[in-house]
């Protein structure tokens, strides 16, 4: 049996268990109860013996002492003598409408249970068979007789008996899932983790402590392999960068030479174009893996968010930004005042990916508006353009929960992909959230919102 098997099937006994003790519970209530009502039925046996020596036959005739009809009368009850062959040859207080003669068959059922709705209790005696009626309804008579108050005092007490026991078995199996639950919540929390590429570090004792090492086993094993491959994006993008400064040094001065012809000098600037790309490419690859596997540690500092875009937007302008393009920059109220904890750099490049995403996939030019605001706790950055925007597919795609590792192209041949993921794992470092909506009547806007914090 492994450890799963293990501790369900202790769950399955206990569950077991507490509905045996509950049934338990209300078998011994069921007996306590026809106890009690036993010991109620002879009070109405007593009640009709006395009355029935209270009437006698002598010489033939019917005595009754006065005492029966004052005890009828407290008690509205009512009381006959049948003879053997069952006629009525005494009656007290008997209502009208009963009959005055009765078989043996109907003595016999009245005798163990009612007359019509009376409950009635006999007494054989020398003259014949006494009969007592209490009033109709006024007892509850089965196979055993209580008074109306004894049965609603024993109702109540078995109802509170059995909610107790009610309430004792859902206590069992709340403590018996709290149990399941305590046990299960380190695993299901240690699964999230590692969805989300974090190590984790079960306590190996308990229930399942084999499945908490198992767990943990995986766990370091996934972190080895994202570290491992981490590293050698970290290598290869080093390896890279070495021989291509080479090769972009050596472009660069051809390009420069006026000595040589002119489409010699082309070829060394296209050289020199592509390999500023690649160079970029693999820079970024680098981060992204860094960002991805949580190896780039923040290096946060009080930040004006307003100032910071700003900046950019004063760089993008001042690098001699195409004339088709604007960039606005426009501050909410009360957004010049705010900061927020952040990397500098990282945010930095997080909003030139943006602007940089619209001027890239816009060739022919476009309006691009850069707003900061402020509300309840939360700074929101937000980048729209009047662009061609992008398709819906390619929207749900950057709106997944995880960063998409995917390039895709918004029919311009121009793919979507590092600088905008790049841009998701900066913001998601920094406990924030980005979301990419389409523009009326064409255009991407890109909000982004991070946390502002009480105190820095």
């Amino acid at each position: 049996m492994n450890p799963v098997q293990r501790f369900f099937h202790k769950y399955f006994i206990s569950t077991i268990a507490a509905l045996t003790l509950f049934l338990l519970i209300n078998l011994v209530l069921v007996v306590a109860i026809r106890v009690v009502a036993g010991r109620h039925a002879t009070a109405p046996d007593l009640s009709v013996s006395a009355l029935s020596a209270m009437v006698s036959e002598v010489n033939g005739v019917i005595e009754v002492e006065p005492e029966v009809s004052r005890v009828l009368a407290e008690n509205r009850a009512w009381a006959m003598l049948l003879d053997d062959g069952g006629a009525v040859i005494w009656e007290e207080q008997m209502p009208e409408d009963l009959p005055r003669s009765y078989t043996a068959a109907r003595i016999a059922q009245f005798s163990r249970w009612y007359l019509q709705e009376y409950p009635v209790f006999v007494w054989q005696q020398p003259a014949g068979l006494f009969v007592l009626a209490y009033p109709a309804n006024s007892l509850q008579r089965y196979n055993f007789a209580m008074e109306t108050g004894d049965v609603w005092a024993m109702v109540i007490t078995a109802f509170g008996v059995f909610l107790a026991s009610i309430l004792l078995m859902l206590f069992l199996l709340w403590r018996s899932t709290r149990r399941v639950e305590r046990a299960m919540k380190p695993i299901l929390t240690g699964i999230s983790a590692m969805a989300q590429g974090k190590p984790i570090q079960l306590e190996e004792h308990g229930e399942l402590a084999d499945i908490n090492a198992e767990l943990n086993r995986a766990s370091e094993q996934l972190h080895k392999k994202d570290t491992a491959r981490a590293d050698w994006i970290s290598g290869i993008s080093h390896d890279i960068r070495t021989p291509l400064s080479v090769m972009l040094g050596y472009a660069g001065e051809i390009e420069d030479n006026d000595a040589l012809p002119s489409d010699v000098q082309k070829q060394a600037g296209l050289i020199r174009k592509h390999g500023e790309k690649l160079r970029q490419l693999i820079l970024d690859l680098n981060l992204t893996s860094r960002l991805e596997y949580a190896m780039q540690p923040l290096q946060t500092a009080p930040v004006s968010p307003v100032e910071l875009s700003r900046q950019v937007v004063s760089g993008y302008v001042n690098d001699g930004l195409d004339g088709q393009y604007e960039i606005d920059l426009y501050a909410g109220d009360g957004a010049e005042t705010i900061l927020i904890e952040c990397d500098n750099a990282l945010l930095t490049r997080m909003l030139e990916n943006l602007i940089g995403n619209s001027i890239t996939h816009n060739p022919d030019g476009c309006h691009i508006c850069v707003s900061v605001e402020s509300t309840g706790g939360t700074c929101t950055i937000i980048v729209q353009d009047t662009g061609k925007g992008m398709d819906e597919v390619v929207l749900r795609k950057l709106n997944a929960a995880e960063c998409a590792s995917f390039t895709q192209s918004d029919g311009s041949g121009i793919p979507h992909g590092n600088g905008l993921n790049i841009a998701k794992q900066i913001v998601s470092a920094h406990r924030g959230t980005i979301r990419f909506f389409g523009t009326e009547p064409h255009g991407l806007t890109v909000a982004v919102k991070l946390p502002i914090p009480t105190k820095l």
